[in-house]
């Protein structure tokens, strides 16, 4: 007899609640091609199609029954998870994570980890990584999420691991035109953002100038916007509605960084161990390589 995990079925009626794929994935963490992989992995293994593939989405007959039929099984799950683990975990762990996260992952991470342990209260520091790091070492923090430098023998668990791009980020193309020294956003010094692309600037003999710097990836992004110069991000942490360059004739290479979980295993509370695995599932859904050197445990 075939069982369906609950996690397809969790994605299925959150998708026909939101209306559409996307919602749902922002509601669940998950990119939507992640939420279509998802369906379509439901849709096989019943054999039958959920949706009307069309303009506006509708489900089918089957869809709407199975739509009634697992909102029901999901409230008997929920009310279970509820009773016998999330209500019975409490705590506090502190969390400190760098700028880039408060739009990212992260906060979509704790919403869903607050719908199945209620009591376990996360707080949140956000700071440039290398400012985390020094506080995590100082026992300010539970875990830290940090942006390092790429290592090809890193042997930590893979699960703590993303590798990822660095990019240049620009919302006025003709930035890249011309030869005056090129404006840059960033935050300030000591962040691995700027440290990168200063010295890709340098080692192409590119002039360039600190147009606008700041501690919020809000302010940046603003003022790339407003065309005031171009920065440095992550691909994965890069918005949509902006130019992402890899490197071209007028700009340099930036290579790779790698963003990392920190935390003594040993000192995890049973809360910090939950919060911990959320953290995991939203590295992985964020995209990126694991490295290939990594270990599968500590």
């Amino acid at each position: 007899m075939k069982t369906i995990p609950s996690e397809l079925l969790r994605t299925f009626v959150t998708i026909n609640e939101l209306g559409g794929f996307t919602a749902a994935g922002e509601r669940l963490g998950r990119s939507q091609p992640a939420i279509s992989l998802q369906m379509k992995k439901l849709e096989e293994m019943l054999g039958t199609r959920l949706f009307l593939r069309g303009s506006q989405l509708e489900m089918t007959q089957d869809g709407d029954y199975l739509y009634q039929e697992a909102r029901a099984m999901l409230a008997i799950n929920d009310r279970l998870v509820e009773k016998l683990c999330g209500g019975g975990v409490s705590g506090k762990v502190r969390l400190g994570i760098p700028n880039d996260f408060e739009l990212a992952f992260v906060p979509r991470v704790l919403r869903n980890l607050a719908r199945v342990y209620p009591n376990i209260e996360v707080e949140v520091d956000c700071e440039i990584s290398k400012v985390i790091l020094q506080r995590f070492h100082r026992h300010h923090y539970d875990i830290a999420l940090v942006m390092e430098p790429e290592r090809v023998d890193d042997d930590r668990d893979a699960r703590d691991i993303r590798v990822d791009d660095l990019v240049w980020v620009v919302g006025d193309t003709a930035l890249l035109e011309g030869e005056a020294p090129l404006p840059l956003v960033t935050y300030p010094l000591g962040c691995l953002y700027r440290s990168a692309a200063e010295a890709a600037l340098r080692a192409r003999a590119m002039p360039y100038r600190v147009s606008y710097a700041s501690t919020s990836l809000l302010g940046i992004f603003t003022a790339v916007e407003e065309g005031l110069g171009v920065t440095a991000l992550a691909r994965s942490v890069s918005p949509d509605h902006l130019h992402c360059v890899d490197g071209a004739d007028r700009l340099p290479e930036l290579g790779r960084v790698t963003f990392g979980l920190h935390y003594q295993t040993g000192e995890l509370s049973v809360a910090a161990h939950h919060v911990l695995d959320y953290l995991r599932a939203g590295l992985a859904d964020m995209g990126g390589e694991r490295p290939p050197m990594s270990r599968p445990g500590r």
